[in-house]
């Protein structure tokens, strides 16, 4: 070693010439050396970690033990330096420090807790993380046993954790798959954790402790828990939503299909005048007074009971094992509770109501859809009886067969319109007067499609009414008559007029009004070839609308029928005030007038009083020769019926 690497060195002098730190880095003087303390007889043998710094730069480390030797007059005249390379040591010496202080930082920094324990079962480390869960400095903690340490809430967590741990010094077993615990610090926090235990194992297979490892799941359990929330109720109010309500009333029918099981209610509720607050205030005042009145609901709805905000101003309970009279009085309280809250906004105070349909929940219940679809029609069966009302579906309710009846025609009809499966017919209208008159139709819809052929409009038309979508028909009957007329230039010129049923709802809706407007200005059929025939009911419904859009349309040269004449109690005081060019006498007179001297004289004194006003007369279902005969007699001016002509198609 010293030819190696201390060649040249061969007396104390040469130090001079070489380079000595000490563990430090510090330069060591030659006085100072091992050797030069030992020749110069300085101390007994001593051992001294140096550093010898090469001429290539390279650093040995060096353990140097020096002694002198006394001769025998007590003198040290020599010494002796015996240097070992300890380099490899050190390096690796080094190495275990930093790979040391590279653990002690990692489980610093880690976010799990990290408590070490010997094969014992004593608390040997706690890293930061661990402390901050545990509310216990690492110095207080080392020593203790697991049992002592952890607080865990469940048993049966606690159970699990005490015994994995007992099972990994006795058998050397890993354990990550324990329950999740809740675990309590000593300073009162609760830490929702997931907990895994590991054996600490030298490479010979000896055990020399446990490793506990923490895992804080707190915030990602809070996070599941608030996604959980938010997925299953609603934002604005937080009540259950449509999807989790759905999946409560379907455990409830469930329930109740079960032989002995226990009945419930669903009740279905839409707000009443919601919309003027919307449009008054904003939507986000409306959204406010939602929020108040879903709190207003809460109080009146038991704990085990379902509230649901299903829609925008639409909410569900479903009420729990009670029947029928049960379920109508909580629809009452929310009733009442409805009528008495009050919504003030801008100065204004806004009061609502409420149309509730409530259906029972029993053995024949079949689905959720069908449910829900009991109530909603229940819901809308109160809204058509006057809203701010409760209304029982109960088997073989004649309303509610009424509603499904419509909502299937209403669904008949969308489809019609989608697939041009709606068809204009014509009949013809005689006059009575045996003249060579220009011709008159009617114009009549039907539904292509039927099993029995096109489908009447007294099948389709009263759903249309109810549910507003008369005023759509109304606009493709007189769109697409006109566009027939201008078509076939040469049936316009013959015809001296064309009658067209005009419904109650396009009497009193604006917009069609204007629609009309602009569809007969543009068009370059004659005004004077269009006849809008009104029901009196329709008529008198909205009498200022009626006149309004009478003189709008007859400045325009349109004529006006008067249809089902004689009907209403009032019909003469309101014939006055309606500027209508033809009374049609309503054909339950006309069919009975042959065998009925009553009938017979309400059609004549219809068609005098008429006469007398300046109104000529149409006599509707006329169906046999002898009524045709005695509305000639009685001097009636025109006819319309099977007898006098069957309905067709009108075709291109």
């Amino acid at each position: 070693m010293m030819g190696r690497d201390f060649s040249g060195i061969d007396s104390v002098r040469d130090y001079d010439n070489y380079t000595f730190v000490d563990a430090s880095g510090a330069r060591i003087r030659a006085e100072d050396l091992p050797l030069t303390r030992a020749v110069n007889g300085q101390g007994n043998p001593r051992t001294q970690d140096l550093v010898y710094e090469r001429d290539d730069g390279a650093r040995l480390h060096l353990d140097v033990t020096t002694a002198a030797i006394i001769d025998s007059d007590g003198v040290a005249r020599v010494a002796i330096a015996v240097l070992h390379d300890v380099s490899k040591l050190k390096h690796m010496e080094l190495a275990a420090a930093a790979g040391k202080e590279r653990a002690l930082v990692t489980l610093a920094a880690i976010t799990d807790g990290v408590i070490t324990a010997d094969r014992g079962g004593v608390i040997m480390s706690v890293n930061p993380a661990a402390e901050r869960m545990l509310g216990i400095a690492e110095a207080a903690a080392r020593g203790l046993r697991f049992r002592d340490l952890l607080h865990i809430e469940e048993y049966a967590a606690s159970d699990a954790t005490f015994g994995a741990i007992e099972r990994c010094l006795g058998e050397h077993l890993t354990t990550d798959t324990l329950p999740h615990a809740t675990l309590i610090s000593r300073d009162g926090q609760r830490f929702a954790v997931k907990n895994a235990v590991a054996p600490v194992i030298l490479d010979d297979g000896e055990l020399i402790g446990t490793v506990l490892i923490i895992h804080d799941v707190t915030e990602s359990k809070r996070l599941l828990r608030r996604l959980g929330f938010e997925a299953s109720h609603d934002a604005l109010t937080g009540l259950v939503n449509r999807r989790e309500f759905e999946l409560r009333l379907e455990r409830a029918i469930e329930r109740a299909q079960h032989p002995g099981g226990a009945c419930a209610a669903l009740l279905y509720m839409d707000l009443d005048q919601f919309k003027v607050v919307n449009d008054t205030c904003g939507h986000q005042a409306g959204d406010d007074l939602l929020k108040r009145l879903a709190a207003t609901y809460s109080e009146h709805v038991r704990e085990r009971d379902t509230l649901a905000r299903i829609g925008g101003d639409e909410f569900a309970l479903i009420v729990e094992h009670c029947g029928v009279d049960e379920a109508t009085a909580v629809a009452q309280k929310i009733l009442d509770a409805t009528r008495t809250f009050r919504y003030v906004c801008k100065g204004r105070v806004f009061q609502l109501g409420v149309s509730i349909g409530l259906t029972p929940i029993d053995s024949g219940t079949i689905n959720v859809e069908e449910a829900m679809r009991r109530a909603d029609h229940a819901c809308y069966i109160a809204k058509d009886r006057g809203r701010n009302r409760i209304y029982v579906h109960f088997k073989g309710d004649l309303d509610f067969a009424q509603r499904r009846s419509d909502m299937h025609w209403v669904t008949r009809l969308t489809h019609a319109f989608q697939n041009e499966q709606l068809q204009l017919y014509y009949q013809p209208i005689l006059p009575l007067d045996d003249g060579d008159s220009p011709r008159h139709y009617k114009i009549l819809l039907r539904m292509r499609n039927g099993r029995n052929g096109p489908i009447g409009p007294s099948v389709f038309l009263p759903a249309a009414e109810r549910y507003d979508v008369i005023v759509k028909i109304d606009r493709w009957v007189l769109t697409r008559t006109m566009e027939w007329l201008a078509s076939n230039p040469d049936q316009m010129d013959t015809l001296a007029m064309c009658s067209i049923n005009l419904s109650r709802r396009s009497l009193g809706d604006p917009s069609f009004h204007k629609f009309a407007a602009d569809l007969i200005d543009a068009s370059e059929v004659p005004a004077d070839k269009l006849c809008f025939e009104i029901t009196e009911n329709g008529a008198i419904a909205d009498m200022q609308k009626t006149i309004a859009f009478i003189e709008a349309f007859a400045a325009r040269g349109c004529r006006f029928s008067l249809d089902d004449f004689g009907t209403g109690m009032t019909s003469f005081s309101y014939l006055k005030q309606l500027l209508v060019n033809y009374i049609k006498i309503d054909g339950s007179f006309i069919q009975m007038m042959s065998s009925s001297q009553v009938d017979f004289e309400m059609v004549r004194f219809t068609n005098d009083i008429s006469h007398m006003m300046g109104r000529k007369t149409i006599a509707e279902y006329v169906s046999d020769p002898a009524i045709l005969a005695s509305l000639k007699t009685i001097g009636v001016d025109f006819a319309q019926g099977y007898w006098v002509g069957k309905p067709r198609p009108l075709t291109p």
